[in-house]
């Protein structure tokens, strides 16, 4: 065990001090060998593992590598030959968790065991493998040991020890740096780590699951509507001890380490302890971000689109590179603006660049394919553009698909789209997808009843989209399929009159487990 002696006036006598105090050190000892081993309800089994030398404190991966992460350093190492191809470089004291945002490895660090406490994010770049500092938290009262990204969130954990270590606390942050909620574990929990602290932490779906430093087991917690301690919901038994984990984005298996072994683990969540995955999805049309008003506003827009913390919107009518809007990147300048990746589909060329449909994404894109709907009697060339999403602890990938129907009164082209889609999309009766867009059709119509007969339509009574200042139809709709796969939990219409020509529409849908279907 390695005592966490902390520094005084004299910053290199701190160890000194704690041999001192022997009759504390020996009373954390004594409760670190009586607390009693914990009792798992089931096992993650121990699929592969792959020998790295800083496989000390915790593992990351990306679709091409592992990185196994140590104090001071992280090592690269090739998923097919399992050879370390690069190593980091820049300071580092004590790196603890990390997890992959936005093509950056983001990493906890603290000056543990050093007083005062600091804690800051370090970012590697995977390209270069070059370490720096995203965010400076100071002292914020403990020592970070793991962070992620959430439900457009931060969310940090600072670790305390010894005596202290029901102290441990979790931190969400805002996108400013703003602090929203803290919370506290349960005691039930803490009693199991002895003298040490929660190492790693991840959420998959609405899930929390945290580890300690020392046992092979892995908590798993649920956020309370109401108060500020986490709920211990169960306790699953792994083939490695603590430190931090991460999801594997190819696989959506678990990764842990062998401390002592110097080794990357791989190991397999069953599905009963995956927890259903809520995800926020907004469809709306931005009329090339001009506004009712005759304004080209895409902050305006992005400010809307954040407003409800979606994690996928489907975009109708972009621009991108036409000169009627100023020949701006309109999906990629949206991306930027609401910090989500995106992807664009060209339905046809205007004025020098494209116009389409796009899709933003919270979770990872790994790719988009668009394709081009069926057109009838010389009408507007119509597409849907096609994206598979990661969900965190998910294999395989989340279908996600925008699309615009033909406007005109005859339904004939909108029914050629059903069919294609029909054929297309459906045929995968076990795909999880998600399907949006304005199409121009209302709920009695023959084109809704045919997507109805395949996919399940967000919400079972009228939620008109247009007109936007007395609507009074609904136009635009956001469907998913299997239907047992989803459920839906609310549908709402964002009262924007002004920013576009269509309101925007909400889903808010749960992913079923398996065990729940």
């Amino acid at each position: 065990m390695f005592f966490a002696a902390r520094r005084c006036d004299d910053r290199w006598t701190t160890f000194a001090l704690a041999l001192l105090v022997g009759l504390s050190a020996s009373s954390l000892l004594v409760s670190r060998a009586a607390a009693e081993p914990p009792k798992t309800t089931q096992n993650c089994p121990k699929i592969a593992e792959i020998a790295a030398a800083e496989a000390h404190q915790a593992v990351a991966a990306d679709d091409k590598f592992y990185y196994a992460i140590t104090s001071s350093s992280v090592g690269k190492y090739d998923r097919k030959t399992a050879e370390r191809v690069a190593t980091s470089s820049g300071e580092a004291m004590h790196l603890n968790s990390g997890f992959f945002h936005e093509g950056k490895l983001l990493l906890a660090h603290s000056n543990y065991p050093l007083m005062p406490e600091k804690s800051e994010i370090k970012a590697l770049d995977p390209a270069t493998m070059e370490l720096s500092t995203l965010r400076d938290l100071g002292d914020a009262g403990g020592s970070l040991t793991w962070v992620v990204r959430h439900a457009g969130q931060w969310w940090c954990n600072f670790a305390k020890y010894g005596k202290a270590n029901h102290e441990t606390f979790l931190v969400t942050y805002n996108d400013d740096w703003t602090e929203l909620r803290r919370y506290r574990y349960p005691a039930a929990m803490i009693s199991h780590l002895g003298s040490m602290s929660v190492s790693g932490g991840l959420f998959i779906g609405d899930r929390l699951f945290v580890t300690g430093h020392d046992d092979g087991v892995l908590f798993s917690l649920a956020i309370p509507a109401a108060g500020d301690e986490l709920k211990l919901v169960e306790i699953l038994g792994c083939p490695f001890t603590g430190q931090g984990i991460a999801i594997d984005p190819v696989d959506g298996n678990l990764l842990g380490i062998s401390r002592k072994e110097r080794k990357i683990i791989v190991a397999k969540l069953p599905s009963q302890a995956v927890a259903p995955i809520t995800l926020r999805v907004l469809s709306y049309n931005i009329h090339h971000g001009e506004g009712n008003d005759r304004k080209l506003d895409l902050p305006r827009l992005a400010k809307i689109i954040t407003s409800v913390n979606p994690d996928l919107v489907l975009l109708q009518e972009v621009d991108q590179n036409v000169a009627r809007s100023g020949k701006v990147d309109q999906p990629k300048v949206l991306a930027e603006l609401t910090k989500m990746e995106f992807c664009f589909g060209s339905n046809l060329a205007l004025q020098g660049g494209g116009y389409g449909n796009a899709i933003l994404s919270r979770y990872k894109i790994e790719r988009h394919d668009n394709h081009l709907l069926p057109s009838l009697d010389g009408g507007e060339q119509r597409g849907v553009l096609v994206a598979e999403i990661s969900l965190p602890g998910r294999a395989p990938t989340l279908r996600v698909a925008a699309t615009h129907f033909d406007y005109r009164g005859k339904e004939d082209e909108r029914l050629a789209s059903v069919a294609w889609l029909t054929e297309k999309l459906v045929k995968e009766q076990t795909v999880a997808t998600i399907l949006g867009g304005d199409l121009n059709a209302t709920r009695e119509t023959e084109t809704l009843k045919k997507l109805g007969a395949h996919w399940k339509i967000a919400g079972e009574t009228e939620t008109p989209t247009i007109p936007t200042d007395k609507p009074e139809r609904q136009i635009d709709f956001v469907l998913c399929r299997p239907d047992d796969a989803w459920e839906v939990v609310e549908v709402k219409v964002l009262e924007e009159p002004i920013a576009s020509d269509h309101l925007p529409i909400l889903a808010v849908l749960k992913l079923r487990t398996t065990s729940e279907k």
